[in-house]
């Protein structure tokens, strides 16, 4: 169990679902990672330069946060990285200072944050640059986050209760083998799954570049100390990366049609569908977590809700305007074939698109019941009645079809 001094506790007893993370076992040390800043800061120039931020003391600053919580980091570490921050900002240098302008607002934003904040939304979206083309960086952090998620749950097989840890573990391989693209291997015994997976890392990692790397292991910064939290917010940053590629291969969608280039636009469309398929694997992963945890996390998160979700409000927005828009005025203009099946893949993908937020609300459901949500809605209800919202309105309405 985590000290009551360190974590505001008394938390759960045990390690993995249900108890306490593995760094939250070992304990934090908020005196060192103060020192850590302390002795780094008075070492720096002004303004703060990129040499200096390759010696930030990242070490011990995440070995705290992620054994108390970030809502237990301590009020005068906190108010040591926000000094740092400032100082950051009015240097004029925070462009060449890399990864630090991105990564220290989520360390210090406990009261009043937002969802971006919560999930290091502005890390997660840095890594890409001249020599990291966007659509690589996304593909990278998909990977990424989703080998650390499975290296998280399967250190912690026979910490935690038995079979749901082993169910979360299996539910995690899943979501690697799906971006993997191979078939999920049937049950195995603890040993073989644990064995499968560090092999699948392993091999993960060595295609990964550097920058996103560093994101990862910065961007895992929980509001508790519980392994639950540690899971269920690697799973939003995967949802939020899926949103930014979904979005930006939709988009690129509605630009091949403006240009009349249909079976271009079908292709990005069909990326988009294929990954789209990666959240049925995500939410089984997410329904492993007990209802009573999340009640936890719920309380530790208070105003921070994916309805904030700018990626996921992209997609809808950017669907239901000029994308279908292209996708009418293409039809009206080329008619045939091609934009008849073009309107098929469009279809699809919505009705793939509202089963997701149909097993959204489910989980919902089942998880916290029928309160009212964390983001200012009604919740599940919410919920219900956007899962029967078309992503794609006016072809829903004018459907073409396909000729024999």
């Amino acid at each position: 169990m985590v000290a009551a001094s360190d974590s505001g506790g008394p938390w759960p007893g045990g390690t993995g679902v249900g108890g306490v993370s593995e760094a939250a076992a070992r304990g934090g040390d908020r005196h060192a990672a103060v020192t850590a800043v302390h002795t780094w800061l008075a070492g720096c120039r002004a303004p703060i330069g990129p040499g200096e931020v390759a010696r930030f003391p990242f070490a011990p600053v995440l070995r705290h946060y992620r054994a108390v919580g970030r809502a237990y980091a301590g009020d005068e570490l906190t108010a040591l990285l926000r000094t740092v921050h400032s100082r950051l900002s009015g240097g004029g240098r925070a462009r060449l200072a890399w990864p630090l302008p991105d990564w220290l607002p989520s360390t210090a934003d406990q009261a009043g944050g937002g969802y971006d904040g919560y999930l290091a939304v502005p890390l997660l979206d840095s890594p890409a640059g001249a020599d990291l083309p966007p659509h690589r960086a996304a593909a990278d952090l998909l990977r990424a986050l989703s080998a650390d998620l499975l290296g998280l749950e399967v250190r912690a097989l026979g910490l935690g209760p038995g079979r749901v840890q082993r169910q979360r573990a299996r539910a995690c391989l899943g979501v690697l083998a799906r971006l993997r693209d191979v078939p999920l291997p049937p049950p195995s015994a603890d040993e073989d799954l644990a064995d499968l997976a560090a092999t699948w890392i392993a091999e993960t990692a060595e295609t990964i570049a550097p920058r996103v790397r560093v994101v990862t292991e910065l961007s895992l910064l929980p509001m508790t100390p519980l392994h639950d939290e540690q899971m269920f917010v690697r799973c939003l940053q995967l949802f939020e990366t899926l949103y930014r590629r979904i979005g930006d291969a939709l988009a690129a969608a509605r630009d091949a049609l403006v240009s009349l280039a249909v079976e271009r636009a079908r292709v990005l469309v069909a990326d988009a569908a294929r990954l789209l398929a990666l959240s049925p694997p995500l939410y089984r992963v997410v329904t492993t977590m007990p209802p009573e945890v999340f009640a936890v996390i719920r309380a530790h998160t208070d105003g921070r809700s994916a309805i904030q979700s700018r990626g996921f409000r992209r997609i809808e927005t950017l669907c239901g305007g000029s994308l279908q828009e292209a996708a009418l005025r293409a039809g009206e203009r080329l008619g045939g074939v091609a934009t008849a099946r073009l309107c098929a893949d469009l279809a699809r993908l919505d009705e793939a698109w509202c089963a997701m937020k149909r097993t959204h609300w489910g989980i919902t459901v089942k998880i916290i019941g029928m309160v009212p949500g964390t983001g200012g809605t009604t919740g599940a209800e919410y919920l219900r009645r956007a899962a029967a919202v078309p992503l794609f309105p006016a072809l829903s309405a004018r459907p073409l079809e396909v000729p024999a």
